[in-house]
């Protein structure tokens, strides 16, 4: 204690803000350590559980996508192309998301299709709770980013709790800051975990050791949290300090207007940027457009960070949002989902962010066995004073 920077009341307090706001998000926390872990290699996760969903055998050519919304949409007629997702490599099948005529819920919104023969391979609910495994990745999503709770409180909740590990990492980070902290040897007591002195020691050190090792990882983690859950409260101080770029509004589709195909729409798309890698096509109706979203050679996310927005009767390009001529609001909140799943820093970045989930889940079962072991003693304690009270007075 005496080599840390924080001492008497101060740090009492803060160790019990410390203690309780972990006690409080505990839970949450562990669902979402243990999901995100998943997560940041959902592609390859879902493929080796659902390889009839998700694998395809290469063929000689590849059918144009307007057959594939067709075949599609003969297969499910009351619904509609919302969003294709389209092949990273040669073996992927081919994602098709949908949405109900009528406006209202469908059985199945997701459907896979192989790009080569139109063959609809299987189809599942991203919104239903079924326990199959070809639904297990959409729940351990949804588990991730709102415990399953729908009507918006789920999202709620765990921007909250993101909200408050945030806080609680700070103040972690506070209780462990070394006093000679600009000296190496301040740090190694924090940095290291002796585990030859009893399970209480060696749960306390690990706890504290892993908390100052990934911090800097579960602090970004904590406010990229915050903000994919609750944009509201980070967009508008972030348009504020550097003004963020706005979709221009269009005019809703007339009932039976013609439209281009999506083939031409990327055509259009690789006519103003020959470079350009499409990763999805969505289908916006309500504003007479595709919207493509597109890789360039640099970018941060895989799936790019671009978008075209094409016009649905006449291919016209309406307008383009190029992340190399973004203002420094529009970069700022497009790092966020790469640094989040770690996909900015390719695959070590990754295995970074997956580590971080496992030390989370080591650091919420180490902090947990210390408070439970304090709790018994301050209630053996009590116990004993009652006893000694009761003597007393006999």
């Amino acid at each position: 204690m005496r080599s840390l920077a924080i001492h008497g009341a101060t740090r009492r307090w803060l160790t019990k803000l410390h203690r309780w706001s972990g006690l409080v998000i505990m839970a949450c926390m562990l669902v979402a350590a243990a999901t995100g872990t998943w997560l940041v290699f959902r592609a390859e996760m879902d493929r080796w559980v659902n390889p009839h969903l998700r694998v395809v055998h290469p063929g000689s050519a590849l059918l144009p996508l307007g057959a594939i919304v067709e075949r599609v949409a003969s297969g499910f007629p009351n619904s509609l192309t919302h969003t294709l997702i389209l092949q990273e490599g040669p073996e992927d099948s081919l994602g098709v998301y949908l949405e109900a005529r009528d406006g209202g819920e469908l059985e199945f919104d997701q459907v896979f299709v192989d790009p080569y023969t139109g063959e609809i391979l299987g189809q599942r609910s991203t919104t239903h709770l079924v326990f199959a495994k070809e639904y297990l990745d959409p729940i351990i999503d949804r588990l991730h980013y709102s415990l399953l709770i729908g009507g918006g409180w789920g999202l709620w909740l765990m921007g909250i709790v993101a909200g408050v590990w945030l806080l609680t990492g700070f103040v972690g980070l506070a209780l462990a800051w070394p006093r000679p902290w600009i000296r190496m040897s301040g740090w190694f007591p924090v940095l290291s975990a002796r585990l030859n002195r009893g399970s209480y020691q060696a749960n306390y050190q690990s706890h504290r050791a892993v908390g100052v090792w990934f911090q800097p990882v579960l602090i970004l983690l904590a406010f990229t949290s915050f903000y994919q859950n609750l944009p509201q409260f980070v967009t508008p101080i972030v348009n504020a300090v550097s003004p963020l770029a706005r979709r221009p509004v269009g005019a809703p589709l007339a009932p039976g207007a013609t439209t281009i195909s999506p083939d031409q729409a990327i055509d259009s798309l690789a006519t103003r940027f020959p470079l350009a890698k499409p990763s999805s096509i969505g289908f916006d109706r309500a504003n007479s457009r595709y919207s493509i979203l597109f890789r360039l050679p640099g970018d941060l996310s895989p799936q790019g960070d671009n978008w075209a927005l094409v016009d649905l009767g006449t291919g016209d390009m309406i307008t383009t949002l190029v992340a190399r001529e973004a203002s420094a609001g529009d970069i700022f909140l497009q790092w966020i989902f790469p640094l989040h799943t770690g996909t900015a820093f390719g695959l070590p970045g990754r295995i970074v962010i997956a580590l971080a989930g496992v030390g989370l889940i080591a650091l919420i079962s180490s902090g947990f066995y210390v408070w439970l072991v304090k709790w018994r003693m301050r209630r053996r304690r009590s116990r004993a004073r009652n006893r000694r009270r009761r003597e007393a007075w006999s």
